[in-house]
């Protein structure tokens, strides 16, 4: 199935892909997601395609200690930017958020600082918003 979709660098600007669990929709609304948020990592234009196959690989591949937390993952194709976001269940799980944190990073072998919203901080600050937690 992966090598017959688009990949992220392939994508138009504005683009949003998602793959979430069954009968899991990628929105706020859901009830699985609606207590939840998102944990986020930013790549250049173009650089997002290694990122995302191992995302999906080990989301798959149920390698998360707390996978089962995990909603689905989004990638989004921005202007210079493009974004890969986890999205989980229960966001005041502190201790489920920074062990998929933690255990992502690594897995990525991402070296910036990633953060994670919660969908209700995102709701109502829009872009005030601020991380809950980093990693």
């Amino acid at each position: 199935l992966y090598n017959n979709i688009h990949h992220p660098s392939k994508l138009p600007h504005g683009a949003d892909f998602h793959c979430f669990k069954h009968k899991i929709e990628p929105k706020w609304e859901d009830p699985v997601c609606a207590n939840g948020g998102k944990w986020t990592v930013s790549f250049p234009k173009g650089k997002t395609d290694t990122s995302w196959l191992y995302t999906l690989l080990a989301l798959i591949g149920e390698q998360f200690e707390y996978g089962d937390e995990i909603c689905g993952a989004v990638v989004s194709v921005r202007g210079k930017l493009e974004k890969i976001a986890l999205w989980t269940k229960n966001a005041a799980n502190e201790t489920a958020q920074m062990s998929i944190g933690k255990q992502w990073k690594e897995l990525l072998d991402y070296n910036d600082t990633i953060g994670f919203m919660f969908h209700d901080d995102s709701k109502k600050l829009d872009r005030a918003a601020k991380n809950r937690y980093t990693v």
